[in-house]
C-alpha cells in the first residue's frame, strides 16, 4: 500500500512538472495535473496540501538533484562550469521552471524554497573560493558575481535557444554548438586563474 501511495505521488510530481515548466505556477490548474496524472483532484490534495505546496514539492526535487550533481567540491574549476552547462542542457524543464519564477515574482517577493536554494548557492560559493585557493581563480574575483555569471552562462542556451540560432546558425542541442560552447567554457575558466607572477631575472 505505501508503495502504490509512493508511485501515486510520484506520477502527481511529473505530471505536475510539466504543466509548471508549460504554464507556470498561476497559470498551472490543479484539475490538469490530475488529469495528467490519471488521477482524482481528491488524491492530489491527500498527498499535497495545495497547488503551491505541490510546487514547492516539485522544485525541491529540482533543487535537490542539480545541488546533488555540483556537490563535488574537489572538482577542478575548468570542469564545473561545462559539468553546470550540460546539467541545465539536460534539464531544460528546470530552466523554465525558474524562468517562469522570475516572471511571476519580485525582488520584494521571497521565491519558493529559498532559504533551502540560498544554502545550496553558499555551498557553491565556498566551492569557488576553494579554488581560488587551489590557484584556479583569481581572488580579487567578486565571487558571488562569478557564480552569477557560471549560472548565466551555463543557463543561457537552453533559456534562449532562438538566440543561440541567430547568432551561430545553430540550434542550442546541435552536437557541433555543444560542442564549441563546451570548449568555450572551459577556455573561459582557464583564463579566470590569476596571471602568472613575472619571472624575476
Amino acid at each position: 500500500m505505501a508503495r502504490d501511495a509512493d508511485l501515486t505521488r510520484q506520477r502527481i510530481m511529473e505530471a505536475a512538472l510539466e504543466e509548471f515548466s508549460e504554464k507556470g505556477l498561476a497559470g498551472a490548474r490543479v484539475e490538469s495535473i490530475a488529469q495528467r496524472a490519471g488521477v482524482s483532484v481528491r488524491m492530489l490534495y491527500v498527498h499535497f496540501r495545495n497547488k503551491d505546496g505541490l510546487y514547492e514539492a516539485v522544485l525541491h526535487q529540482h533543487v535537490a538533484q542539480r545541488a546533488s550533481a555540483l556537490s563535488d567540491t574537489s572538482m577542478p574549476l575548468p570542469d564545473f562550469v561545462p559539468r553546470h552547462f550540460t546539467g541545465l542542457r539536460h534539464d531544460e524543464i528546470f530552466v523554465r521552471l525558474v524562468m517562469w519564477e522570475a516572471l511571476a515574482g519580485s525582488d520584494a517577493q521571497a521565491a519558493m524554497s529559498e532559504e533551502e536554494r540560498s544554502e545550496r548557492y553558499a555551498k557553491t560559493l565556498d566551492y569557488l573560493k576553494a579554488r581560488g585557493e587551489a590557484g584556479e581563480l583569481d581572488p580579487s574575483l567578486d565571487t558571488e558575481m562569478t557564480l552569477l555569471a557560471v549560472i548565466a552562462l551555463a543557463s543561457f542556451p537552453s533559456a534562449f535557444g532562438q538566440i543561440v540560432r541567430m547568432v551561430t546558425g545553430l540550434r542550442s542541442d546541435d552536437p557541433a554548438f555543444v560542442e564549441r560552447y563546451e570548449t568555450f567554457l572551459r577556455d573561459l575558466a582557464q583564463r579566470l586563474a590569476p596571471a602568472p607572477e613575472p619571472h624575476q631575472g
